[in-house]
């Protein structure tokens, strides 16, 4: 699993909270489209903030390593996949057999 490591902290950390906080607050009550993109824009920050990391930040201190990152991040995300695949499969071979049934007479 990569890790997910933080470029993100202290006081800056905890402004990118507020902002995102303020931000999505505002976006929702503004509303229409407009609201949305500025609630998600909000979301963003915020998520900035609770994760400690910004991939922004990485790929212009260190992109090397933030792409490290990244191609982890993207092969985790290819096993969970794979996964879940095989889980709705197992899923529908179960219930494909009760949907054959004929249904009970009252």
């Amino acid at each position: 699993m990569a890790e997910l490591y933080q470029n993100v902290n202290g006081l800056e950390r905890a402004v990118s909270v507020a902002a995102g906080l303020f931000t999505v607050a505002r976006g929702v009550h503004q509303g229409g489209a407009a609201g949305v993109l500025k609630a998600l824009g909000g979301a963003a920050i915020l998520q900035r903030g609770l994760s400690g990391h910004c991939v922004l930040k990485g790929m212009s201190c260190d992109p090397a390593a933030e792409l490290q990152y990244l191609r982890g991040r993207v092969a985790e995300m290819r096993l969970l996949l794979t996964k879940l695949e095989a889980e709705v499969a197992r899923t529908r071979s179960r219930a494909l057999p009760a949907a054959e049934k004929p249904a009970a007479k009252p």
